[in-house]
């Protein structure tokens, strides 16, 4: 299981997955969504992966 938080100060949100690929899916469309960013990036997205994705057992 693999859970993604945002890290803006003002949004808080979370999302689980099963793997990785269905998560950063939740991921990009939370990012057009609520913070308005319609073509999130690869540097954006391995980014925040890196810094905002947990695995959890």
């Amino acid at each position: 299981m693999q859970q993604f938080q945002c890290g803006h100060e003002e949004c808080g949100s979370q999302f689980t997955a099963a793997n990785k690929d269905d998560l950063m899916a939740q991921v990009a469309q939370h990012l057009k969504d609520a913070h308005n960013v319609d073509n999130p990036t690869q540097t954006l997205m391995g980014y925040l992966e890196s810094t905002c994705v947990t695995v959890k057992p």
